[in-house]
This record gives C-alpha cells, sequence and structure tokens, in this order.
C-alpha cells in the first residue's frame, strides 16, 4: 500500500468525524441542517474507509472474497447517495424526495450486482474488476454529480449569484476527483475529492447563512431607523443621535457645534377627528417634507405622533438665524391662511444652539428648544383666534 495515500485516507476520516462531531457547535445552521450535515460527514467517513479496505484487500490479497465483496457494495451504494445528502445539507427539500428514490435504483442494482457480478466482482484471489454492466455505476455517479451542480446552481440564484464562481470550483472538485477514478480504477480519489467537497460546502453554507443573516438584520436596522410613514430618521435613531452627542459632549464639549428644532404639528387629532386618519397621515407628510426642506443639511427625526426634530449641522448651523427668520415668516403664512386645516402645513417650531458653558447635555438644549416651541405655539393659537374673531365680526356685520 501507497503510505501518502493511507496518510490521506486517515486525514480524511479523522477531518469528516471531527466535523461530524463539532457541526452542532457554534453555528448558525439550524438543527434539521445540522443533522443532515452530521449523516453526510458520517457516510462520507464510512465510504472512505470501505474504499481504502476495498484498495487493501485488492492490492494484498489479505481479506476472504466475500468481505471484499460487501465493503465493495457499500462503498458503491454510498457514493451516489451523498449527494442528496449533501443537498439536504444545504437546505433543499423539494427534490429530494425523487432523487432519493433514483439513488435507492442504484442501491438495488447494486445489490443484485452481488449475486451475478454485473457491475462489480471479485475473484477468487480477492482481486477487483469491473462488470460487463459498470456502465451502471458510472451513470448514477454522473446523475449525481449533475444533481450537485443544480443544487450549487440554486444556492447561487439563493445568494444573487454571490461567490458563484466558488460554487463552480468546488463542484469541479467532485468532478476531477470521480472522474480521475472512473477513468482509470487505479487512481483512488473518489472519496478523498468527496470529503474535500464536503468540508467546503459546509464552509461555503456556514457563511452565505451568516452573509444572509448580516444583510437581514442590516435591513430591519434600516427600518428600525427611519418612521415608517415619513421615512425621515426615527426616534431609535435619535435616541442613538442623542447618546453619540452627549457622548462627544463629556469628551470635549468645546468641539462640539450644533443647534436643535423642536416642531409641533398643529390641529392633528382635530384633522384626524374630523377627516379621518387616513387624511391625518398624509397632513403629517406635507408638514414634514416641508420641515425637510428647510433643514437640506441636517437629519430630521419623527420622535412622537406630531413631533419632529432637526440637529441642525454644516450650513444649516452657519446659516441658523437666516433659516428661523424663514421658518418664523412660513409657520405665520400658514395660520393666516384660509386654506381648510387639512390643506395646510402648520406646526410650531422652536429653536436652541448648545453652549459650552451652560450646557452639560442634549437634554439642556433640547429644554430651550422645547420652551421656544410652546412660546411659538401660543403665538400661533393667538392669531389664529384673532382670526377667528374678526370673520366672525365680519359675519355679524354682514
Amino acid at each position: 500500500m501507497d503510505n501518502n495515500y493511507t496518510v490521506t485516507i486517515i486525514i480524511c476520516i479523522l477531518s469528516m468525524l471531527s466535523l461530524a462531531i463539532d457541526v452542532g457547535k457554534n453555528t448558525i445552521l439550524n438543527r434539521e441542517d445540522i443533522k443532515w450535515f452530521r449523516i453526510s460527514f458520517i457516510l462520507c467517513a464510512a465510504g472512505v474507509i470501505c474504499e481504502y479496505f476495498g484498495v487493501l484487500f485488492d492490492r494484498t490479497g489479505c481479506a476472504p472474497q466475500k468481505i471484499h465483496w460487501f465493503v465493495t457494495y457499500i462503498e458503491f451504494s454510498i457514493s451516489p447517495f451523498l449527494a442528496v445528502f449533501l443537498a439536504r445539507s444545504c437546505g433543499m427539500k423539494k427534490t429530494i424526495k425523487p432523487m432519493s428514490i433514483f439513488m435507492t435504483l442504484n442501491v438495488i442494482l447494486q445489490t443484485v450486482s452481488l449475486t451475478n457480478g454485473m457491475i462489480f466482482y471479485i475473484d477468487s484471489q480477492s482481486v477487483f474488476y469491473r462488470g460487463t454492466e459498470y456502465w451502471i455505476y458510472i451513470f448514477f455517479c454522473a446523475a449525481s454529480f449533475l444533481y450537485i451542480l443544480f443544487v450549487f446552481a440554486l444556492i447561487g440564484i439563493r445568494t444573487k449569484l454571490r461567490n458563484f464562481l466558488c460554487l463552480l470550483l468546488i463542484a469541479s472538485i467532485t468532478l476531477i476527483g470521480q472522474g480521475a477514478n472512473i477513468i482509470d480504477g487505479s487512481i483512488n480519489s473518489g472519496y478523498m475529492s468527496i470529503c474535500v467537497t464536503a468540508v467546503l460546502l459546509y464552509i461555503f453554507i456556514q457563511n452565505m447563512l451568516r452573509h444572509m443573516m448580516i444583510e437581514k438584520i442590516t435591513v430591519e436596522q434600516e427600518i428600525s431607523n427611519h418612521d415608517a410613514l415619513t421615512k425621515v430618521f426615527s426616534r431609535i435613531s435619535f435616541d442613538h443621535k442623542v447618546e453619540e452627542l452627549d457622548k462627544k459632549i463629556k469628551d470635549s464639549s468645546t468641539d462640539v457645534k450644533f443647534a436643535v428644532c423642536e416642531c409641533d404639528l398643529n390641529n392633528l387629532k382635530l384633522i384626524n377627528d374630523t377627516f379621518g386618519h387616513d387624511t391625518g397621515d398624509e397632513y403629517i407628510i406635507k408638514c414634514c417634507r416641508t420641515i425637510c426642506n428647510f433643514f437640506k443639511h441636517s437629519p430630521v427625526y419623527r420622535i412622537g405622533g406630531d413631533e419632529f426634530v432637526a440637529i441642525l449641522q454644516s450650513d444649516d448651523y452657519i446659516n441658523l438665524d437666516k433659516i428661523k427668520e424663514e421658518v418664523k415668516k412660513f409657520t405665520e403664512k400658514e395660520v393666516k391662511s384660509n386654506r381648510i386645516l387639512s390643506e395646510k402645513k402648520s406646526f410650531a417650531a422652536g429653536f436652541a444652539v448648545f453652549d459650552t458653558s451652560n450646557d452639560k447635555s442634549f437634554n439642556d438644549v433640547m429644554k430651550r428648544a422645547d420652551t421656544e416651541m410652546y412660546e411659538n405655539k401660543k403665538m400661533l393659537k393667538q392669531i389664529q383666534h384673532e382670526i377667528k374673531t374678526l370673520l366672525l365680526r365680519r359675519t355679524t356685520v354682514c
């Protein structure tokens, strides 16, 4: 026996058994996939053992004919079937049943061959020979390989063809190993190539699932960071920003520059009660767009049903006085408009600038913005009340 071949076989067996033990640990695979990978690794180990002893018996004649026959039968029965187990390990389910039935036919034919030697036979000297119908085994091995290619193609589609070249290279390992063994029986590379394929496929599936999980988490984080209705940043994102600014203030307040504008929509409850919540949602969206137009260079957050906060940065921070004046003119104009409430874009706004000498946290700035916003809201309500009173007087005179 070739010592290199013996060492390679031992490494393959130990690798399969160690993976069979470790597959359930530190993995993101579900229980079903773990079970099927474990079965695949154990079968690979069994197949490698049978192949090795088959080669050993063939070259040394040290085993009885029946034992050699039985070992080869197990080897030939397992080999094509491994594609089914590997496919199921990768999460394939729909095609497993028909392929299992198809590969069972190979086991049946291998069993028949035990009696007539049509696929293989072992002579009285315990030497292996290919039978006249050896092509049957080749046919099932080819079907097994094509099925693996099909499975890899489906995996490639699931991963949007990312790392598809890697899948093709993994598949080529099986093709080269099995093909070389089929062409020349003295090249015992069939099960070694299957073992390598199983290991690489296990690693690939782990990485694929990990990548898909990261993508899902990223999407969920993106969704949680944005308000579902208005698409501006959400309360969760606002809380993260506050934590970030508080940390910067604590580390070095002199390097921190920002201002806050708190906006509160006017008449939202009245609009919801009068025109319905769908109209109320449209009103929120229109007001939000208007607020965002004022703060084009700063993040806007929806922190409540009718509350928005803009944290002024860069150009908006520099042009704070100009923006504040524009907001003041706009909000007063909207209140004075004679359009129906649902068609207006009315909100109160309060501004505050971070003061390094007095403010110890973001909340200190927010409190001043909140106070100014409520003062602005009172002022706008007063304007609205005066307009109603004036209209009422005109109606009475008429």
